[in-house]
């Protein structure tokens, strides 16, 4: 049982009995967490931010942009710095407040500049290199 501290004279093979037990009692789902408190096992349900904002993957650039323009706008907002995050989804918003077409092209527009970058010098784990060319003898 990885991350788990078992009491001696307890074996990963008692554990895994247990919750077998356990699920035949129990409603529980796999993936879904629970937390023991007070002998009772309470589900933990997923919760947002209370700022509604949540987790996404952004592309450093991006953040680095929404960083600046967050900088920038202190001025404006008389001293109050937003967020990057809400920097970013302003901008989004303001993309998509346009036709569809518009916001397609832009995107499209970022996409190809981003992968149009020449690849790194060095090789990527996992991806294979492209053949060399024969040498000579």
């Amino acid at each position: 049982m990885d991350g788990m501290d078992l009491k001696p004279g307890v074996s990963p093979d008692d554990v895994t009995a247990l919750i077998q037990t356990l699920r035949g009692m129990v409603n529980l789902e796999e993936g879904e967490l629970y937390t023991l408190r007070k002998g009772q096992l309470h589900h933990v349900v997923p919760r947002e931010d209370e700022s509604g904002l949540r987790r996404i993957k952004v592309m450093e650039e991006a953040y680095d942009a929404a960083q600046q323009a967050a900088r920038r706008l202190r001025r404006s907002l008389r001293g109050y710095r937003p967020d990057p995050a809400l920097v970013i989804s302003a901008s989004v918003m303001h993309v998509l407040s346009g036709s569809e077409a518009e916001a397609d092209a832009m995107i499209l527009a970022y996409l190809q500049r981003l992968f149009m970058r020449p690849e790194p010098a060095t090789s990527t784990p996992g991806v294979p290199d492209a053949p060399s060319a024969p040498t000579a003898p």
